[in-house]
């Protein structure tokens, strides 16, 4: 029996981590870098030779990706949101942004505490109509063996699902995959180095074998033995989690049709890369992709750091956030938290306040 299932939530590494453990080896994220997209598939044994094959869509959740996004959802079978403790509240616009049916069999996976999930579960009640128990999981296979067992079950009143479950941290870590290698060989020694001398002219940073090109979202790390581009975002030197986010940047899908006496495909490749970052002569959907970088739903500023230090792209890219939620509103719940103090708080309100007025004078 083959099921659709989808894997939903406000953190692509996040899905895509929680879809790496699931399905293992069984696992294609070829669309990650451009469309958010990543395909699993989980294998489940049941008596009397039954197999479950759960396909697993981890789908983009964003305004740009939106009516794409929407499509991706035709015919599933149940539903698996990924979301940490403070996005609980944000389920509903979840189901009306991708249209989906709450009659779906759904489980809710909080990455956190039960104690956390427990706290923001009742905001859940009206939702499902009832009041849901929040259970302790070990694994990301009891998840998969649940929504299994309830889209076999025929009898509504014993079916697990809805369910809420609370899953550490450790058990579904962040992840990011990297683009798979083509079958170009790596730069030779003697490229990698016509390369270092070209982006040193260039005024560009070389540290080992990669190529650093500063942009205002951050800072696009070009490897000069591969050509693979990892992008180190800039709002997380403001950030006050340690997490340190990298994203892989792809910016053209080939490396062959370039010729030179001296330089090998990929290597031209690497340059033309190099170059196009520098320039900012890229695609649509490679600045959509950098761009995408710069959204972090767990941005939380620095304290130590002074928010007239914090750039206004910063800022402003956090106006108005994929979520549905502004930079300002997410610090005020902060603040009644007691993560945020209110000083800090205030100087952000300030500021914002006067780079809105700066645009819209």
């Amino acid at each position: 029996m083959i099921f659709k299932v989808l894997v939903v939530g406000n953190d692509l590494p996040l899905q895509t981590g929680f879809l790496s453990r699931a399905s293992g080896n069984r696992i294609s994220c070829q669309l990650y870098n451009t469309l958010g997209l990543s395909l699993g598939v989980v294998k489940i044994d049941y008596p009397d030779n039954l197999i479950v094959s759960l396909q697993l869509w981890s789908i983009p959740l964003s305004e740009r990706m939106e009516g794409l996004s929407r499509n991706f959802t035709k015919g599933h079978r149940a539903i698996i949101l990924i979301l940490r403790p403070h996005e609980i509240e944000n389920i509903p616009d979840m189901f009306n942004q991708l249209s989906l049916n709450l009659e779906t069999p759904i489980m809710v996976v909080v990455v956190g505490s039960v104690r956390e999930a427990e706290a923001g579960s009742y905001q859940l009640d009206a939702f499902f109509g009832s009041q849901l128990q929040v259970h302790a999981i070990q694994s990301v296979d009891d998840v998969m063996g649940f929504v299994s067992d309830g889209l076999l079950s025929r009898n509504s009143t014993n079916n697990p699902l809805p369910m809420i479950v609370a899953l550490d941290e450790e058990v579904c870590p962040l992840y990011e995959p990297t683009r798979p290698e083509t079958s170009t060989p790596p730069n030779s020694i003697e490229e990698i180095n016509e390369i270092r001398t070209i982006a040193i002219d260039l005024g560009l940073r070389v540290v080992g074998d990669s190529c650093a090109v500063e942009l205002n979202e951050g800072v696009a790390w070009v490897c000069m033995k591969t050509s693979a581009i990892q992008m180190k975002p800039g709002i997380c030197r403001y950030c006050a989690h340690s997490c340190k986010r990298q994203s892989n940047i792809c910016i053209v899908g080939t490396d062959t049709g370039w010729a030179s006496i001296n330089l090998g495909s990929r290597a031209l490749l690497t340059i033309a890369k190099i170059y196009a970052l520098m320039a900012r002569m890229l695609p649509i959907h490679v600045k959509k992709q950098i761009e995408r970088t710069t959204i972090c739903i767990r941005f939380d500023p620095n304290p130590a750091i002074p928010i007239e230090n914090i750039p206004d792209s910063i800022l402003l890219g956090f106006n108005e956030t994929d979520s549905g939620k502004s930079l300002l509103e997410a610090a005020k719940e902060r603040v009644k938290e007691g993560r945020l103090s209110k000083d800090v708080y205030s100087m952000l309100k300030k500021k914002i306040h006067n780079l809105d007025t700066s645009r819209n004078p």
